[in-house]
């Protein structure tokens, strides 16, 4: 067995909440979307999709299938240059700390801060105090949204968002285009991802879902002949190991697993996506979307 793999564009039909640690009142978001958050939206469709005969969705199965047969990447923010997408990928610098750059554009560098102005707005909120109908004590806040529009230096309108990122199918033979296993992706064109989805966030509509026939993966090769899709890169481009040997920002991450929750006293931290090493290292991609350093 082997796996081909495709490039897929989901452009922005509402503000997207990708949720991160709060500053204050301001629930901040990610400028990407995890695997792990893809995988969750996905399970969600695709079992819904699935039960037969008014029978209740399999999310369990569903979703272990799910991490059996695929991998994915993070989606990254992504400009519309004539008909095609750049995404804008991170990478930590020195002196400058985390900082962005357009695929096609590696060495044009932009501060987070001054990239985050580009791309986001912030929503207020508040509880309802049922007995008063006004608003409950302390609640106010500021909610921080992925916006469908760019935005450019001036603050002038900037172009069409979308989400750029990939998907690795298991196939039988290498750059299949239509493997079965991707048949069962083809119909969905539609998701709801990350945080306050019921009330209309995190709406993506799929624009593109198309083979890679060269063996590259954001600015990587790809080994689709390993038992897990492998990348080489000098940099991490989603939550990686920490006992990797690499400059940039560790976080520890929490995640729901149906009845169970990640328990961060025992977790261990992780890079976030951006940071680096000098040399290359093939980067071996988990059901659970985070990168492992291969084994030689």
């Amino acid at each position: 067995m082997t796996w081909s793999v495709f490039r897929w564009v989901w452009r922005l039909d509402g503000a997207l909440h990708v949720g991160m640690p709060p500053a204050g009142s301001l629930n901040r978001t990610r400028l990407y979307v995890p695997a792990r958050a893809i995988w969750g939206a996905l399970t969600a469709e695709l079992s819904r999709r699935e039960a037969e005969n008014g029978m209740a969705p399999q999310y369990q199965t569903v979703g272990e299938s799910l991490q059996r047969d695929y991998r994915f990447t993070y989606l990254y923010p992504a400009a519309q240059d004539e008909k095609t997408w750049h995404a804008w990928l991170p990478k930590y610098k020195d002196g400058l700390g985390l900082a962005w750059a357009r695929q096609d554009r590696l060495k044009e560098l932009v501060g987070d801060r001054h990239f985050r102005r580009r791309l986001l707005s912030t929503r207020p909120g508040t509880s309802i105090e049922a007995s008063t109908a006004a608003a409950a004590e302390g609640s106010l806040r500021e909610t921080e949204c992925i916006e469908t529009r760019w935005r450019d230096d001036l603050g002038r309108d900037a172009g069409p968002a979308a989400m750029v990122g990939y998907v690795f199918i298991r196939t039988a033979k290498a750059n299949d285009k239509y493997p079965a296993e991707r048949r069962r992706l083809d119909d969905v064109d539609t998701l709801f991802v990350g945080g306050d989805s019921r009330y209309g966030l995190g709406r993506l509509r799929r624009a593109a879902f198309d083979l890679v026939k060269e063996r590259r993966v954001f600015d990587g090769e790809v080994n689709l002949e390993s038992a897990a899709p492998q990348l080489r890169l000098s940099r991490v481009l989603a939550h990686a190991d920490a006992w990797a040997s690499l400059c940039g920002g560790l976080e520890l991450l929490g995640s729901w697993d149906r009845d169970r929750i990640r328990d961060l006293d025992k977790a261990a931290p992780l890079w976030q996506p951006g940071s680096w090493q000098s040399s290359e290292a093939n980067w071996e991609i988990g059901p659970d979307g985070l990168w492992r350093e291969a084994q030689p």
